[in-house]
């Protein structure tokens, strides 16, 4: 699409940004908000799980109770608090025990998943062993060994180049000395197999194995995997350093304070758990806890990745720059099989302030800052075919322009003032004021509307965007204004009364695209490209109320007829929509039961409906070629990372969704604001 409005140097306020880091962060966040801890119950975990409970009574007849030793000192007690990362599992056996009573477990069991389980158990016993190679440990060994409490941690050795970080497992395995022991023999079989060198050695009277497995062609850096165990516990990690310190916690010697320490773990842990108490009485198998600090476990994940950013932006330090590092900590307690909810997570993500009032944080981070509201109903003029319903309430003039500081750094220089007069001042363009015309006849509520239509295609899903707006008529000039200008736009009367604008890509003809005029935006000779827009087709239009809404919104959609048909709900009224329906009627009531009385955010899907198209294009091989914003944004995220060696997914197997959507079950979430923070709290109905 091209964008004639915009001044000369516009195309500048793009960056080249790191395009895995950019990813990593926002798969961070979202996992935050999701409340996605529970996303550990998939394939290879729910399997080893049922093996687990088919083999118990072979290993009980050796186990004791996992907490028949009331002084067992926790995992937590002996990681350091540098940890960027932390999951934790208190119970593992009893996690396997109730994971069967899921929907998750169940849809695992179901015989008509079988066939694409089967097609591809090697598929998933390849991609575990190149990842075992860390610990030496795989994942079935600790379901086989762990009597009690698992901890994963990721920990930070920024000034290592050659390892930069390093992954370490202590599990409880108090009754189950002698699967460990035959465990530990497998172990050394396989590696000693594959060319490691093995020594032994002794710390805190405790035998420590340090292999050292055989580099790579070309490899510089040196891996270990480094095992000791006693009648308690397992540790494995991939640096003997990490090993020998826990040795010394356990003796009374720590060389560093505890992740149970760290007033940051503390404060997110306390809250989350507190959150889960007040669960209007939910008795349920606590599943998993996890904590994080946000910077250096994305630098982690990148550093895993190996990613070579060249001259692109570096995300994070330029988060960071623009105050973003006011989040210090995330973390939360996910529970499952309980007596309402199919899985519950109550997190919280810890934010202080660190700037003076009004002003809660600095520079770009002010775009953090989101309102608590009075949890309204949903609006009636959302239809109810609908997939799935998610509203903010969010400052948005603040949030506008504390993009400025953010923009400017990202491209080197002072850009995002002379960008909107360029803008207002271009007399070949929309001469649209967006400081004085826009930006403050916005409102402090954005809804985010999802469905799809069937049969499933690449242009099946469908998404909404409305902003609630204070001056219908101003927004609505400014809308003519851009639309007027914009040689794909169509004005499309659909809808009486309603002014509204289609933008199909390429309507405007070859024309209008000028090459060269990429030599003003700064690109080499040679690279005369520009990313395509994120959608092909588009329409926007300001909505007024009426009898079906109590307030305006500017309205956007990824398809005309989602937007006519908003629009005509919003004239025409009914109690007919979304929120008449029994199953979101029950995610709201169970919102209010969780505590989310005056929330910044509120959520409710009908997961079935949300992943309808989604694994249709997956099982027909079609799901990389659509067209929603998603996924194109995986499309360019990943476009030039390595594939893995197996290829793509055969889901040919896999059952038609009907079979299987009785186990996908209806969620919602909420987020509300603290005083330090925000309380991240996510479930799927029993």
């Amino acid at each position: 699409m091209v964008l004639p409005s915009m001044p000369k140097h516009f195309h500048r306020c793009v960056p080249r940004i790191d395009r895995t880091s950019l990813v990593l962060l926002t798969v961070v966040t979202l996992s935050w908000l999701l409340g996605s801890s529970w996303l550990l119950g998939s394939g290879s975990w729910s399997t080893a799980c049922a093996q687990d409970a088919v083999d118990a009574p072979a290993k009980a007849a050796e186990a004791e109770p996992a907490d028949a030793v009331d002084n067992f000192v926790s995992a937590l007690d002996l990681v350091p608090q540098t940890a960027a990362g932390v999951v934790r599992i208190p119970n593992l056996p009893a996690l396997c025990n109730a994971s069967s009573k899921t929907h998750l477990g169940q849809l695992l069991e179901d015989p008509a998943m079988q066939p694409f389980i089967e097609s591809q158990r090697d598929r998933a016993e390849t991609y575990i062993a190149s990842m075992e190679t860390r610990l030496g440990l795989r994942p079935q060994d600790l379901y086989d060994i762990a009597s009690g409490e698992v901890v994963a941690a990721w920990l930070p050795f920024e000034k290592d180049q050659r390892r930069p970080f390093s992954l370490l497992v202590v599990a409880d395995i108090r009754g189950r000395k002698g699967l460990a022991d035959s465990a530990l023999a497998t172990i050394d079989q396989d590696l000693t197999a594959g060319g490691a060198t093995r020594v032994d050695s002794t710390h805190q009277g405790q035998a420590v194995r340090v292999y050292t497995t055989k580099p790579k062609p070309g490899q510089i850096k040196i891996d270990q995997v480094v095992i000791t165990l006693d009648e308690e516990r397992i540790i494995a990690s991939d640096r003997d350093s990490i090993v020998f310190d826990l040795l010394d916690a356990i003796a009374g010697k720590p060389a560093n304070k505890s992740l149970r320490s760290l007033e940051d773990f503390q404060t997110v842990m306390k809250q989350s758990r507190a959150a889960l108490e007040k669960s209007a009485g939910e008795s349920a198998t606590e599943a998993v806890e996890w904590f994080a600090r946000p910077f250096p476990m994305a630098r982690i994940i990148r550093k895993s990745l190996h990613v070579d950013r060249g001259n692109q932006v570096d995300v994070l330090k330029l988060l960071e720059n623009q105050g973003f590092d006011a989040v210090k900590a995330a973390g939360g307690v996910a529970v499952i099989a309980g007596t309402k909810f199919d899985m519950l997570h109550r997190g919280y993500l810890l934010a202080p302030s660190n700037a003076a009032p009004p002003r809660r944080y600095k520079l770009a981070a002010e775009m953090l800052q989101l309102n608590n509201t009075p949890l309204t109903p949903i609006p009636d003029w959302v239809h109810a075919d609908a997939a799935g319903f998610t509203r903010l309430h969010w400052d948005l003039q603040r949030a506008f322009w504390a993009s400025e500081t953010l923009v400017n750094e990202a491209v080197g220089e002072e850009m995002f003032r002379p960008i909107l007069e360029g803008i207002r001042d271009d007399e070949e363009g929309s001469q649209i004021d967006i400081e004085k015309d826009v930006i403050p006849n916005l409102d402090n509520q954005v809804i985010l509307i999802t469905d799809n239509t069937v049969p499933a295609k690449i242009d099946s899903e469908r998404m909404l965007v409305a902003v609630r707006i204070k001056d219908a008529n101003a927004i609505r000039t400014a809308v003519r204004k851009a639309m007027e200008v914009e040689p794909d736009a169509t004005r499309i009367d659909v809808v009486p009364g309603i002014e509204m604008w289609r933008v199909e890509r390429g309507a405007g003809g070859a024309d209008d695209f000028n090459p060269e005029i990429l030599s003003d935006f700064g690109f080499d000779e040679e690279k005369k490209e520009t990313a395509p827009p994120l959608l092909d087709h588009w329409a926007i239009a300001v909505i007024d109320k009426g009898p079906g809404s109590t307030e305006p919104y500017l309205m956007f959609s990824s398809h005309s007829d989602l937007l006519a048909l908003a629009a005509k709900r919003v004239q025409s009224g009914g109690k007919d929509g979304f929120a008449s329906l029994d199953v979101v009627q029950e995610i709201v009531s169970a919102m209010n039961s969780l505590g989310a009385n005056a929330v910044s955010v509120d959520r409710a899907v009908r997961t079935d409906l949300s992943l309808r198209t989604k694994y249709e294009l997956f099982r027909q091989g079609k799901l990389k070629e659509s067209d929603s914003v998603l996924a194109t944004l995986l499309r360019r995220a990943f476009e030039n990372l390595k594939q893995p060696e197996a290829g793509d997914i055969d889901a040919t197997t896999l059952p038609p969704i009907e079979e299987i959507q009785q186990h996908l079950r209806p969620g919602g979430g909420y987020i509300e604001m603290t005083e330090d923070g925000m309380t991240l709290n996510g479930f799927l109905l029993k």
